[in-house]
């Protein structure tokens, strides 16, 4: 407190074990009301429509949002509270920056007629049905065949779905004479929420660890452009089948969805343990760059695979209330989409999707939301009460694969 014999009549603030404790705006109010009237001789008409009510409301107010903005810092410093700026700031104490939106990404099956022809980085290639468009991330040199399959990413960031057979070609000189995709996009994700970012910042405890799977897992889901990963292994002498994916004996099985090649490379050697065979479709040679080998650094190869988009259809049947918008299909395939892409409720590798969790997204709609039956599945049937993918199968949903019956 500072030096002074002023008194008043306003409570203070304490600093507790349990945290910083704010009096009420009301006992603010009470307590400036009783300074004014005493600095004014006493027996002053307190109403809060007299000008030193009107005083006494503002200077309450003044108090209140400055203590609220106390209260907001306290609460910043506590990782499970904390957001924005004040979280940035903690997660730059684990050397971690918030990712920003990354893009859609969907392989496509095209026609060649100008074989051995480049298409450059950045050269937009296709375009969805929505009206988004896709470029090519990396320089595709068209194969001497008369059909290539590549990758493309949307123009534009963020959770952006990208149903099968939405793409065609956008323009012509390319050497391609048509291209579709048969399987939907990895869909993009939003710039990294609060909950997902202290999500990977508990994450990031275990990356600081090496030998474990989690060490490599933790260490994968810190990589720019990585949107989800798995890691396990087989000790066992025999194959083994885990969740839904065949191991080989002695191996460790690790799936990255997103991210560069070689920084996944990277991780793999800084964060497994020697001598551990990988596997996966994909491979990748790095170099060990620590500097104790003096110009004489090893190569290693690892395998690691890529997840397969796989679509997932919910089919669902609502009652034919009155009070049933026209736009009902919409607004249920909205929040549906935007419930298992975005958020801690996002879908994942091997999560479990238990369709009374989506019926709950839907009855929050409001009351003309009365959910009769809802099934989710891999086709457009469905039938399933909660779906379960092999973890190399990235679960995607867009709105062309929620389909809504309105039923008498």
């Amino acid at each position: 407190m500072p030096s002074s014999d002023a008194t008043t009549n306003v409570p203070a603030p304490s600093l507790t074990e349990a945290g910083f404790v704010a009096p009420s705006e009301q006992d603010i109010l009470s307590g400036v009301l009783a300074d004014m009237n005493a600095a004014l001789g006493g027996g002053a008409n307190t109403a809060l429509s007299t000008p030193q009510g009107q005083i006494a409301l503002s200077e309450t107010a003044i108090l209140g949002d400055f203590l609220g903005a106390m209260i907001a810092v306290f609460n910043g410093v506590d990782p499970a509270s904390s957001s924005g700026r004040m979280q940035d700031a903690i997660g730059r104490i684990y050397f971690m920056e918030r990712r920003a939106a990354t893009a859609t990404t969907v392989t496509v099956q095209a026609s060649v007629n100008a074989p051995g022809q480049t298409i450059a980085a950045g050269t937009v290639v296709a375009q969805g049905s929505d009206g988004n468009l896709y470029i090519a991330p990396q320089a595709v040199t068209l194969p001497q065949a008369s059909t290539a399959n590549f990758d493309l990413a949307c123009q534009t960031t963020g959770a952006i779905t990208c149903p099968a057979n939405s793409l065609t070609l956008y323009q012509a000189g390319l050497g391609l004479a048509s291209l579709a995709n048969a399987a939907p996009g990895a869909t993009g994700a939003e710039a990294e929420n609060r909950t997902d970012f202290e999500a990977r910042r508990q994450a990031s405890v275990a990356a600081n660890s090496i030998g474990q799977n989690a060490s490599l897992m933790g260490a994968l889901l810190e990589l720019p452009g990585v949107t989800d990963a798995f890691v396990t292994d087989n000790p066992s002498p025999a194959d083994v089948v885990q969740q839904g994916v065949t191991i080989p004996a002695y191996s460790q099985y690790v799936l990255v969805e997103g991210g560069d090649p070689e920084a996944i490379g990277q991780a793999i050697l800084h964060k497994k343990p020697p001598g551990i065979p990988t596997t996966g479709a994909q491979s990748i040679t790095v170099q060990d760059t620590n500097p104790v080998y003096a110009g004489n650094q090893p190569s290693y190869s690892f395998n690691y695979d890529r997840p397969t988009p796989v679509a997932v259809h919910v089919v669902m049947e609502i009652a034919a209330l009155d009070t049933v918008p026209s736009n009902a299909a919409q607004l249920i395939q909205q929040a549906i989409v935007s419930y298992l892409t975005t958020g801690e409720n996002r879908i994942r590798l091997g999560k479990t999707i238990y369709a009374s969790r989506l019926s709950a997204v839907v009855d929050g709609l409001g009351d003309w939301a009365e959910v009769l039956t809802l099934t989710i599945g891999t086709d457009s049937s469905a039938g399933q009460n909660r779906l379960t993918l092999p973890i190399n199968q990235l679960p995607t949903v867009t709105p062309d694969t929620v389909n809504v019956k309105v039923v008498l």
